[in-house]
Formats: structure tokens, sequence, C-alpha cells
């Protein structure tokens, strides 16, 4: 995580600008207001009209998950989903992989703790189930080990739900493999095998070298300061758990083949 990204999002004042109406759990858009102060009813009235998405900046944009908008789960302990978000965001930077945007804990947002992730402008039509295509076929070896990269970095934190939604296409320009961004990590890091995800086509596959190596990254890591952070946000059991997931799937060298009863979340997208 970059540390003035990182710094700008824990401590810029914030406002909300909308909800994610489709979302489980309390899902915020916010806005930082160190560049630009103006609150929104200013803005409104600067412009003769409600205020549009389309009228902020998107490097002023924040998606803001506050605890207290957790729906309650039997198997995930109460009020730490926003924590998963972060330490999901830490595990993703302590390999290298650079698909989760920048995600911090929070305490004095406005609806209280929470965390705060960089919005990603995307395009909403882009989505796992329409880019894969390519690197299913062999046409874009580059998008085949992102996406090997993504499915092992959901494997190591145990991701109980990657739908194809999940998945974005960055705005920018590029490889799309290069824009491919992560979202959505709330329940994951569990100590009981619960991974469910869209990303089987590639079971069976050999990590290849770039997720051995962001393997071998995040291992190194886990006993040092990633280890040290995930403990206040994570129960020590389900720290121990995700290292004892990345040394095995390290071992094993290839992803593995569906299991369980339900191997897919639902809904797919």
């Amino acid at each position: 995580m970059g540390s003035s990204t990182g710094a700008r999002l824990a401590a810029a004042p914030m406002e909300i600008v909308g909800r994610f109406a489709d979302a489980s759990n309390a899902t915020l858009l916010a806005r930082l207001l160190d560049r630009d102060p103006r609150p929104l009813a200013v803005l409104r009235d600067a412009l003769g009209r409600d205020v549009g998405i389309e009228d902020l900046d998107p490097v002023d944009l924040v998606v803001y998950k506050p605890r207290d908008g957790e729906q309650p789960l039997w198997d995930f302990p109460e009020g730490t989903l926003h924590r998963r978000e972060v330490a999901a965001a830490l595990v993703d930077r302590a390999m290298g992989a650079d698909l989760v945007p920048d995600t911090v804990l929070r305490d004095d947002a406005p609806h209280g703790p929470g965390s705060v992730q960089r919005f990603v402008p995307h395009d909403m039509a882009q989505h796992y189930f329409t880019v894969r295509e390519p690197a299913l076929t062999g046409q874009d070896d580059l998008l085949r080990e992102r996406l090997i990269l993504l499915a092992t970095f959901d494997l190591v934190i145990d991701n109980a739900d990657r739908k194809g939604g999940h998945v974005l296409v960055e705005d920018g320009d590029g490889p799309l493999a290069l824009r491919l961004r992560a979202v959505d990590h709330g329940v994951s890091f569990n100590v009981e095998p619960k991974h469910r995800t869209v990303i089987w086509d590639l079971a069976s596959c050999a990590l290849g070298p770039q997720a051995q190596a962001a393997l071998d990254r995040l291992i190194v890591a886990l006993d040092g300061v990633l280890g040290e952070q995930l403990a206040q946000l994570l129960d020590p059991a389900e720290v121990a758990m995700t290292r004892e997931r990345a040394h095995a799937l390290r071992a094993v060298g290839v992803l593995p083949e569906p299991v369980g009863p339900r191997p897919f979340p639902w809904p797919l997208l």
C-alpha cells in the first residue's frame, strides 16, 4: 500500500455520497474532502442541480464499510468483516499482487469504525466472465498469470465469496491484466475451509513463477511485520491458518479442484 495513499484514506475528512444498494452489508460511497473541502450541498448550489458521481473526481472517492452496518453471520465473529477487508489488502501487498485497492482501518469515519478503500473507477460491463476467455484459450499469457495469482490469493485468504462481479477492470491505459482489481473480502480468513469462487476454470493449473514468488514473499512476511499486523485484525488461529494455507499451496504447486458441498458463490455475478 502506498504510504501517501494510505495516510490520506486514514486521515482526510470524509462525507457520505451514497450507498451501494445491492450490497448485503452497508457499503457506502464517500468523498475525501482534503483536496476540495466544499461539501455536496455547496457543489449542488454551484451546479444548480443534484450532484452526480460523474461530477466528482474519482481520486477523491472511497468505499466505506462501517462495522455497525455488518449483518451478523453464524460462521464469522460479529463486527469483524471490515477488519478482514483490511487484512486482505495487507496480504495482497505482501504478495506483491497489486490486485486489492488500498484499504485502511479507520475509527473516526462518519458512521463509526470501518474499512475505507480506494474507489476503483471501472467499466461496469466488465467482470471476470467477460475478461477470462483469452486467458483460458492461451491468447493472453499475462492475463492467465494474473488470474492464477488472483486464485492463489483467494485460496490463501480462504475467500468465501469470489463472485464474478468482484473482479473489476480499472479505467486507464495498459494491458487489461494489469488493470484487474479484486474487491469485497469481508468473508475471508475463517479457520474452517469456506472457499467459494467462480475461478475454477483454472483448477489443476500449475501456479507458475509469478504465483510461486508471491507465495514465497508472503510466507516470509507472515513470520515478520505482516504477521504482527494481521494479529491486530484477526484471531490468532486465523493468522495461523493463513500461514498454513500459504505453505500448503506452495508445497503442492497447483490450483486445487473444487471441493466441498458449495464450491461456488451465489449469485455467481
